[in-house]
Parts: C-alpha cells; structure tokens; sequence
C-alpha cells in the first residue's frame, strides 16, 4: 500500500481499494504522486487554447 519510493501512500487500484485504514495513511502520511496506479496509466489532459483558456 505504500510507495517504495516516497513512503506515502499510493493511489488505489480499484473501489474495493478506498478502505479507513487507506483514508487513516493517506492523512498521515500524505498520497503517493510518483507514479500511477497499477494497471492504468496516468494521462493529462491536453492544455486547449480558445476561448476559455486564461490570456
């Protein structure tokens, strides 16, 4: 459940994942943002320039 990494907790695979002692972790020590879940990658939506984009 914790990165090997940072020590923080990773994100959840799944629902069934999303348990209290997860949510008791995440508050003290913090989420893991080195990598992905495992399974699914990580995708950032692309940056779209127009009207709503910020000038």
């Amino acid at each position: 459940m914790l990165c090997l990494t940072c020590h923080r907790v990773r994100p959840a695979a799944s629902r069934a994942d999303y348990t209290a002692e997860r949510a008791s972790l995440i508050v003290r020590q913090g989420l893991c943002t080195c990598s992905a879940p495992p399974g699914r990658p990580w995708r950032r939506e692309p940056v779209r320039e127009g009207a709503h984009a910020p000038k």
